[in-house]
């Protein structure tokens, strides 16, 4: 390896005396072993009966405790250090963010391509002509799962929502039937918009108190302890600037503010100035109240003797309100957000049904009724549980939204692994060059998702596999690993979206692709270089 580099009499240094570096098979062998270590923790979590995970780690001086069987936790709490297979961390996040589901037959998937690569690397195959069978079969499994693809007759929701549980009992009925009224109200446009859909998490109760507000939730208390805490029909005022009498300054051209200071000369002055004072929180409150609201939010600070005259005239209000609420409420109930209350006029105001305040105690807030607006509150006994929820709860929202878009199903429980296996095998025989070795690898490689799933159910993974293979070459192709071993996923309604596998299988190969195509990586364990921006 070049090191150093010779310009006339003197000999430069190309490389940091720290470099490391591997080449070659080494990279691939390398990349292989922690893939499959990355795998290996994800595959016994795969399917209803697979196990939980407890991950530790630190946040701040705190020593946390999780326990889950989300891919994406898991992986992302191993603490890879090699750069290429932190590219896989970020893929399973990726995925997750677009296809809701199917991470972890992602990550399984990715480990079993690259040993299957490595075999045929070890007889001689170049990585390239790997790549190309590797190409040629994903597309055909492209092709396969679209054929197989099919509408479902029933509950699609329902059955949807029972695989993103996945064996856990997060998703109770109640909350289950919330998410696909919460879905509804987010339609837009022929769209599904899952920014309109809030969620706030509460801790104590149980997952059962978890509930759909038609509105918004607004983490934030009234004003004033005096204002009512319910408000039936509220009219809305939105203002962005302070509600306060500024300190006395005056304005110079071009200058900017300068304090100045008030002098009493004469007596009676004082009081006239206060009284002033007072008149300018007056007009303030007098002109929300001529805009014929009854509630006003604010995203800065209200004065408090600005909020006790609004209270005096029945008006509630909330101070420092998050900008996102802010927007939401005007999307909601039509109200226009105005720079200053000043500026408030009566065309500016929105309306809604009910509004109602401190009704989770002890955390204040506020819940504002509205048929245009979807909230999801999330209740728990402990932190983990409602952030696990939260996670489950964002998964199957995004799965509701792509069954929505492309509503076609195939077969669960691993069966479409199994029918993919087969084709392929005999799509490579088409081929007479290495791409049939290739091809053939792939379809290997497919079949590992059935076998994890039948380990995980305490079945003989040979057995189990054998006998979905005869069953699917005896056109019974909707069988899949069930607890007893090969079952009729469509009679017993276990069913998957055609989109989200077909996502699956593409990011997959894209993947493993990346990483086959390394072949020479530089780790240099110099400390960081920080510029001046």
């Amino acid at each position: 390896m070049l090191t150093n580099q010779r310009i006339g009499s003197t000999s430069y240094p190309v490389f940091s005396k720290n470099l490391r570096r591997e080449r070659g098979k080494d990279a691939w062998n390398t990349n292989l072993r922690l893939a499959s270590l990355a795998a290996s923790k994800i595959a016994t979590s795969m399917g209803p009966m697979g196990g939980y995970k407890l991950v530790t780690y630190y946040k701040g001086p705190m020593l946390m405790t999780k326990v889950t069987k989300d891919a994406v936790d898991i992986v992302d709490e191993l603490g890879v250090q090699y750069p290429a297979i932190k590219t896989l961390t970020e893929a399973a996040k990726i995925h997750r963010r677009d296809a809701g589901d199917g991470v972890s037959a992602l990550l399984v998937l990715v480990s079993a391509l690259l040993e299957e690569a490595d075999k045929l690397i070890e007889t001689g195959i170049h990585p390239v002509a790997v790549l190309d069978g590797y190409a040629k079969a994903a597309n055909r499994s492209i092709t396969i799962i679209d054929e197989a693809a099919k509408d479902f007759s029933g509950e699609l929701d329902e059955r949807l929502l029972n695989l993103v549980d996945c064996g856990r009992g997060l998703l109770s009925g109640n909350l289950r039937r919330e998410l696909s009224q919460a879905v509804k109200l987010a339609e837009y446009e022929g769209t599904v918009d899952l920014s309109r859909i809030k969620i706030e998490k509460k801790l104590g109760g149980s997952i059962d108190d978890s509930q759909l507000v038609r509105g918004i939730i607004i983490k934030k208390e009234k004003a004033h302890r005096s204002m009512p805490d319910e408000v039936e029909k509220p009219v809305i005022a939105l203002v962005n600037k302070k509600m306060e009498v500024k300190p006395f300054e005056q304005l110079a051209i071009g200058e900017g503010p300068f304090p100045a200071r008030l002098n009493v000369t004469e007596p009676g002055q004082l009081a006239e100035f206060k009284r002033e004072e007072s008149s300018l929180r007056t007009r303030m409150v007098e002109k929300v109240k001529s805009s014929g609201a009854n509630v006003l939010l604010c995203r800065s600070r209200i004065e408090e003797r600005v909020a006790d005259k609004l209270s005096r005239e029945g008006i509630f209000a909330m101070q420092m309100v998050d900008q996102k609420d802010v927007d939401e409420v005007a999307r909601i109930t039509g109200a226009r957000i105005v720079g200053d209350v000043n500026l408030l006029e009566p065309s500016h105001v929105g309306i809604a049904k009910r509004l109602e305040a401190d009704k989770i105690p002890p955390e204040r807030i506020a819940i504002l009724h509205c048929d245009e607006g979807a909230s999801l509150l999330l209740r728990g006994s402990s932190p983990e549980l409602v952030e696990e929820l939260e996670k489950i709860v964002r998964r199957a929202l995004l799965i509701l939204k792509h069954a929505r878009a492309k509503p076609k199903v195939i077969a669960g429980g691993g069966a479409i692994f199994i029918r993919l296996a087969l084709r392929l095998r005999k799509f490579a025989l088409t081929f007479t060059g290495k791409e049939q070795l290739a091809i053939k690898a792939f379809a290997d490689a497919l079949e590992t998702i059935p076998k994890w799933l039948s380990i995980n159910y305490g079945l003989d993974p040979i057995d189990t596999v054998m006998q979905l293979r005869s069953d699917h070459s005896n056109n019974m192709e909707s069988m899949g690993v069930g607890e007893h071993g090969s079952t009729d996923m469509e009679r017993a309604k276990v069913v998957e979206l055609a989109s989200v596998n077909k996502a699956t299988i593409w990011r997959t190969f894209e993947v493993a692709s990346l990483l086959l195509k390394i072949d020479d990586y530089f780790y240099v364990k110099d400390l960081p270089v920080f510029h001046k921006q």
